[in-house]
């Protein structure tokens, strides 16, 4: 699957407003401080220095989703769940 981090849309309210955040350096920063797993820290490279879509591997979605429930507010952490689901 496809993912541009840097677009992602965010419901920022309960009347559905959505703003577009780019997430690409606060969630490589947070994948590359909390992994252990080398090919994962590779990966929060190329999406930090990514310019557009990047291919996300399905072994790194969970870990993506887990890393960021901790670095996220609630509606990025959705936002991210449901682009990467």
């Amino acid at each position: 699957m496809k993912v541009d981090f840097k677009k992602i849309m965010v419901e920022i309210n309960f009347e559905g407003d959505l703003v577009e955040v780019d997430t690409r350096k606060e969630l490589a920063n947070a994948l590359y401080q909390t992994t252990s797993d080398i090919g994962l820290a590779d990966f929060a490279r190329e999406i930090y220095y990514s310019d557009g879509e990047v291919e996300v591997p399905e072994e790194y979605i969970e870990p993506i989703l887990n890393i960021s429930a901790s670095r996220f507010i609630v509606p990025v952490q959705k936002a991210l769940s449901d682009k990467l689901k």
